[in-house]
């Protein structure tokens, strides 16, 4: 049986909706920087996990206060707020991560929710007025503690089915 709540499946969602809304916009808005990192499971560069800002200033509206990235085939990721790779506003940031199982609404975290949680955010960054290459964000979690995919489970890319 599945420990994740309906909130968790709920946070899920809208985790996905701001990665969907993230890339639909334009240039208007608050001046954004570049911000662009990586992040390493147990020392490895990992496909597909979300990584997502929350500004430390509630007053930053909308998808600004909110950027988000998911990590290429060699780990990296370059920030979004309302447009592809459009960077994040300057700032202080607290992240949380989710290494997603698949490419839908099916998908879980299969960290388990070890990063994800807001109240206790495992990395802050701070974006500058410039160009912003951040330190990996190197999560550590034994291999037993990993939510391993199932063969079958719809959506997942074939490489990441186990």
């Amino acid at each position: 049986m599945s420990n994740f709540t309906t909130n968790s499946k709920l946070y899920l969602v809208a985790c996905f909706l701001a990665i969907c809304v993230a890339g639909c916009g334009g240039s208007d808005g608050p001046k954004r920087y570049p911000v662009e990192g990586s992040v390493l499971i147990n020392g490895k560069p990992t496909v597909g996990v979300m990584v997502q800002f929350e500004h430390a200033d509630p007053s930053v509206e909308g998808n600004y206060r909110f950027p988000t990235a998911v990590t290429g085939e060699d780990g990296s990721f370059s920030i979004s707020s309302s447009g592809e790779k459009d960077g994040a506003v300057e700032g202080d940031y607290s992240v949380t991560l989710m290494w997603l199982s698949a490419n839908d609404l099916s998908a879980y975290d299969m960290l388990g929710g070890k990063y994800a949680d807001k109240a206790k955010p495992a990395f802050q960054v701070t974006v500058k007025a410039e160009d912003n290459q951040l330190d990996p964000f190197d999560l550590t979690i034994k291999e037993s503690e990993i939510k391993k995919k199932n063969k079958k489970q719809a959506g997942a890319p074939a490489e990441m089915r186990q």
